[in-house]
């Protein structure tokens, strides 16, 4: 999982500093989540801890505290201001210290929620944090406890990703904290925390609840956060090494006996079919109104995840704006992924739910509706998320007020029949309007269904043109840093490593530009799974010299790549309107691609080239030629073509344009959804699409994953065969000469079998 930010300490910084407008001083006298804390002399960092507590995405909580008999005058007037500072805080007494385990103890004995969540009054906890805990629970009733990945912060800064998945390890050791949500029947089942235990007390109740049956879950987001200080436990380890040892000791014989004679097997979370458990039903019967802006408006937007590429650039920039106009942000994404761009959306809102990593996939529908209805959703945003189509006539039919709205960036011939524009055309009747990338787009819609015309705008994607400019400090710098010198002519390929982007035809049209003794130089910036076939292709025409590969970066890493090259060549297969182009094209770069789908609405003659996409032959490589070699040759050519393409994106295409353009079209769907007249939907064939949908993607997600792990398998498999042949060549190489024969027959069997030679040989 992605980290939150790049550092700990801004990730705490975000926490502690950043308006959030979840708080709802609404108080159940049943209220679902008791919030547990012991309290002695805690004033010191109280402030951050309540700030994180108060304003959870979940509101349906008590605060109970209970005071441990604190000796400092400011802590004992901080808690005796507790209850009328808020009415979700309740507030209890020791008469003298019995430490934080019996503090607990009390406060869990006047507790009236469902569930329990243990905090310390120095630490941090995530916004979503209990929320996420609960919707886990709520839908896995055979687990008792759920934790997340920690951070430690302050006196230490670390990433911590270890927890209750490897039960059998903690007789060792505690791999968690202590911040966590209990299910109150199953923690009554296991008893209290040990009072007699002034450390270890955590540990000690979590090997209890392990070792009575109970299983538990770590949260693979880090939710979780530990204050270090340097009066801690930890920090004073060595001072107190002897009497931690024999309390440790204490706690493994209490249950050393069990986890020798139990085999504890690793915990994974089953996926649950959506034909045994209905995804159309209401599973989760939850009451939790947040707050919001007075003036502003809350958006859902369901993508497939959070990585780097040009949908998720745009869906970034489009949140960003929405964000400067006061709407409130909440994400879904719908596909198992590293999120390399989680810490990007999570500056603009915590409000992010990566769905499988909180519950299967049969319990979306239903979480969706929990999320329109706890957070009083105005719009609903799909953009790229397959699934969510599916959910639209259910949305639809109980939310007859909230306005759906989706945006498509491309069409894909290759999957489903034109991917994303054919599942979006064929739920048109669901959605208030739809939103292309392109009229080239538009048109395509309208021929997959012709009703979609009167619903369909079009907002092109844009680009921030201020941040997009040329500078030649930074170009000199970054040629100097990638060895490239000012005669030699440098393109850009910044891409995934995938058919889409054709980069084993890109590496034809290097041949033939090599061939021709132009001094060139091709940066790539990608990966994919054609990775192994691009460099095995690089290696046959001898390309190694004239073609630099390095990973996708960021933003800030991207630009200094603009600012160095020369030329922006990209020619791909299909596209929408490529976000590089336009980032290009601002960055004064001629542009030489494919023309597909709505290219041509952004590069015009005299800012480019768009070349009519062929079968990939020597003829479509004669066409890039005759685009390329005059670029090549003539700086001035270059400087003429770069110079119109800024102007006509800074024209024309600018961010800000954007972010007009896309609150245009909301407030329209807005105004249409209200001025609409209640439907009846037959929900029946809904369920059985929806049904079909999410078993079809799971199918594909383990192909997938099958081939990917068979295919590691193979390559591991012919390096180790590769090792052995190069071990048994430089064998031979020292060998006396009469046993030469008898291995170099040995050898070309080896050889023929990795197909590195023929029988000729």
């Amino acid at each position: 999982m992605t980290k939150p930010a790049l550092t700990v300490n801004k990730f705490i910084k975000l926490l502690v500093e950043r308006p959030t407008n979840y708080y709802n001083s609404a108080f159940d006298d049943y209220p679902l989540v008791s919030i547990i804390s012991s309290f002695y002399n805690a004033h010191q960092y109280f402030e951050s801890t309540y700030q994180a507590v108060m304003n959870q995405t979940w509101q349906n909580f008590e605060w109970i505290i209970v005071d441990d008999c604190s000796t400092k005058p400011e802590a004992i007037a901080l808690f005796k201001s507790l209850e009328q500072r808020n009415p979700k805080i309740r507030t209890y007494y020791h008469q003298y210290n019995q430490g934080l385990a019996a503090g607990r103890n009390t406060a869990i004995s006047y507790a009236k929620g469902k569930y329990l969540f243990f905090i310390d009054l120095d630490d941090l906890i995530d916004p979503t944090y209990v929320e996420k805990c609960l919707l886990f629970l709520e839908t896995h009733p055979d687990f008792s406890f759920v934790n997340s990945y920690s951070v430690g912060f302050q006196a230490e800064e670390y990433w911590w990703e270890h927890g209750f998945d490897k039960p059998s390890r903690f007789i060792q050791k505690n791999w968690v904290t202590g911040r966590l949500l209990y299910r109150k029947s199953d923690f009554d089942l296991s008893g209290d925390f040990d009072p007699n235990l002034r450390f270890y007390e955590d540990w000690e109740r979590w090997l209890k609840g392990i070792s009575n049956g109970q299983k538990s879950w770590t949260i693979p987001e880090y939710l979780d956060c530990y204050r270090r200080t340097k009066d801690g436990l930890h920090a004073n380890y060595l001072a107190r090494v002897q009497e931690l040892k024999r309390l440790e000791q204490i706690v493994q014989s209490r249950y050393q006996q069990f986890f020798a004679e139990n085999q504890l097997e690793d915990i994974s979370l089953p996926r649950l079919s959506a034909y045994e458990v209905k995804p159309s039903k209401h599973y989760l019967q939850l009451e939790n109104s947040l707050g919001r802006q007075q003036n502003g408006k809350r958006i859902l937007c369901f993508f497939p995840y959070l990585e780097i590429g040009g949908s998720d650039k745009f869906n970034l920039d489009l949140l960003t704006l929405l964000k400067e106009k006061q709407y409130d942000l909440t994400i879904a994404t719908t596909l198992k992924a590293d999120h390399a761009w989680h810490h990007r959306f999570y500056e603009l809102t915590p409000d992010i739910f990566h769905l499988p990593n909180i519950i299967s996939d049969c319990y979306w529908l239903d979480i969706t509706r929990y999320l329109i209805k706890s957070r009083n959703i105005d719009l609903v945003f799909i953009s790229n998320s397959y699934v969510a189509y599916y959910f639209l006539p259910f949305l639809r039919s109980e939310f007859p007020q909230v306005t759906f709205v989706d945006y498509t960036h491309v069409d894909d011939p290759g999957w489903k029949g034109f991917g994303y524009p054919r599942i979006a055309s064929q739920y048109t009747k669901f959605l208030d309007l739809q939103i292309v990338s392109s009229h080239a787009l538009g048109q395509l819609y309208q021929s997959l269904n012709p009703g979609t015309k009167d619903r369909l705008r079009v907002c092109y994607s844009n680009v921030d043109v201020e941040y997009w400019s040329q500078n030649k400090q930074m170009r000199q710098e970054k040629r100097k840093s990638l060895g490239i010198d000012e005669d030699t002519i440098c393109l850009l390929y910044p891409a995934r490593i995938v058919p889409q982007k054709r980069p084993l035809f890109l590496l034809d049209i290097m041949k033939a530009l090599k061939d021709k003794n132009l001094p060139i130089k091709l940066i790539v910036l990608g990966n994919g799974y054609l990775m192994p076939n691009v460099q095995e292709k690089i290696n046959s025409l001898e390309l190694a010299s004239v073609v630099d590969i390095f990973e996708p970066v960021n933003s800030e890493e991207m630009k200094p790549f603009y600012a160095a090259a020369d030329i922006f060549l990209l020619p791909s297969e299909y596209e929408g309107i490529s976000v590089a182009i336009y980032e290009a094209m601002s960055m004064e770069l001629p542009v030489v691609a494919s023309d597909v789908c709505g290219q041509k609405e952004l590069v015009i003659p005299n800012t480019g080239f768009l070349l009519p996409k062929g079968e990939g032959d020597s003829s479509e490589v004669e066409a890039y030629l005759q685009a390329l070699i005059p670029l090549i040759r003539d700086a001035d050519l270059r400087l003429k073509i770069g110079q119109a393409a800024r102007q006509r994106v800074v024209q024309n295409f600018t961010l800000s344009q954007m972010g007009d353009r896309m609150e245009e079209i909301f407030t329209e769907a807005m105004e249409k959804r209200i001025n609409s007249e209640p439907e009846n939907y037959d929900l029946s064939l809904a369920e059985e699409s929806l049904i079909g949908c999410l078993e079809s993607n799971y199918l594909e997600r383990e192909w997938n994953w099958l081939h990917h792990y068979f295919s590691q398998q193979l390559e591991e498999n012919k390096q180790r065969q590769l090792q052995e042949a190069q071990l048994l060549k430089e064998r031979i190489e020292a060998m006396e000469t009469s046993k030469f024969w008898q291995l170099r027959k040995k050898w070309f069997q080896i050889k023929r079998f990795l197909k590195l030679t023929t029988e000729e040989d």
